[in-house]
């Protein structure tokens, strides 16, 4: 129904915000990652509306990556809106596809409200739909010379799956500048 949002942040919490806009206050419910990096005076957030029998819900989220993953979060069995912003808001969107990807369930343990079922019913029903752009597209959008492309592409080369060494390169983007770099942490994780 609501496709985003854009307005003034007029009031924040731990889980939500409320944005004006057109002279109503609109409450959506957010994780952390959006909210550490909404404009005050002009905030923008995708949404996505979640109307029940007993409840109707805003819930937004800085990227359309971040809906997209939500929407097909919820679309299995047992996984509603919180826990599917509980998973958002402990892993990224990025993060998420290549714990999917690489059927690693552990990685799902720091999630409030997901057990060992639940993440291995997410794996299950999610590979077909997650594909490994998803991850690059939180990379940074890399473009066919990005440095995470090219070590990604490199650990491929030297045999292992494109699952775990996109998982491999999320996990260590941050700590690198180089393809170099990269690779030799990547590879350190790997290894």
């Amino acid at each position: 129904m609501y496709a985003y949002i854009s307005g003034k942040v007029t009031e924040t919490g731990i889980n939500y915000v409320i944005i004006e806009t057109g002279g109503v206050g609109y409450e959506i419910f957010t994780n952390t990652n959006a909210l550490s990096k909404l404009d005050k005076d002009h905030a923008k957030l995708y949404t996505y509306f979640v109307v029940k029998e007993d409840e109707q819900s805003l819930y937004g989220f800085y990227t359309q990556q971040e809906k997209d993953m939500f929407k097909k979060l919820i679309s299995i069995s047992g996984v509603g809106p919180k826990v599917a912003m509980s998973v958002l808001t402990t892993m990224t969107a990025s993060e998420l596809a290549a714990a999917i990807i690489s059927s690693d369930v552990n990685a799902f343990s720091p999630v409030s409200g997901v057990g060992k079922k639940t993440a291995e019913r997410i794996i299950l029903e999610l590979r077909e739909k997650v594909s490994s752009d998803s991850i690059l597209d939180d990379i940074g959008g890399p473009s066919a010379s990005s440095p995470e492309l090219e070590a990604v592409n490199a650990l491929v080369s030297l045999g292992y799956k494109r699952s775990e060494a996109l998982k491999a390169i999320t996990s260590v983007k941050n700590l690198g500048d180089t393809t170099e770099d990269l690779i030799l942490l990547a590879l350190k994780r790997l290894g």
